[in-house]
């Protein structure tokens, strides 16, 4: 499901661009959360990233109780329901998943430890822009940053942020902020759609 909305995420954006001109609307990409996934090492060039992960030559496998060589899943959570689905508790060690169909949607990805559904993960998110003031977003910066560049892009808060050089507080026909808000509202209609 997240490598689909992965997907309708990239739509939404294109209808962004396609409905706005890039000289005078700022466009932000961003999320408020990352999850506690990763990919694990190693996989071949073009294995799937929901399969598995086993080479013998280059040792990236996983040996089971037998000293067998068995495959890992290319994605695997820190938390989550996966950990049940793999996990042998009567001989203390991850069943071979060799033969799962890892395509079905009934299959689950590997996971550290049990919980019902996995968490969001701690880490920092991207954020990406293109548009007026676009070089604001860059580095790293307190979740508060983006709202207040955005303010300042837009010149909504001229009192207590000023403007940028050049820019039209109110009243134009084409300013930014007017064509601001229509467009997260396009990226959340869409995301809503999905």
């Amino acid at each position: 499901m997240a490598l689909e909305e992965t997907i309708e995420l990239e739509n939404a954006v294109k209808a962004a661009l396609e409905m706005t001109e890039r000289e005078d609307t700022l466009i932000i990409v961003t999320a408020d959360h990352g999850h506690a996934v990763t990919m694990s090492g190693y996989p071949e060039r073009g294995n799937p990233i929901l399969g598995f992960v086993k080479n013998i030559e280059r040792g990236n496998f996983v040996n089971n109780t037998e000293n067998q060589a068995q495959p890992y899943t290319t994605i695997g959570y820190a938390n989550g329901p996966g950990f049940d689905f793999h996990f042998d508790k009567n001989i203390g060690f991850w069943k071979d998943i060799e033969a799962e169909d890892y395509m079905s949607n009934d299959f689950v990805q590997m996971s550290t430890f049990y919980l019902d559904s996995e968490t969001h993960g701690g880490e920092d998110v991207s954020a990406y822009a293109i548009g007026p003031q676009a070089h604001l977003v860059t580095g790293v910066h307190e979740q508060s940053y983006l709202a207040h560049m955005v303010a300042y892009a837009a010149c909504v808060r001229k009192d207590t942020l000023s403007c940028p050089a050049g820019m039209i507080s109110s009243g134009a026909k084409n300013s930014l902020h007017l064509q601001l808000p229509m467009i997260v509202f396009g990226i959340v209609l869409a995301a809503r759609q999905a």
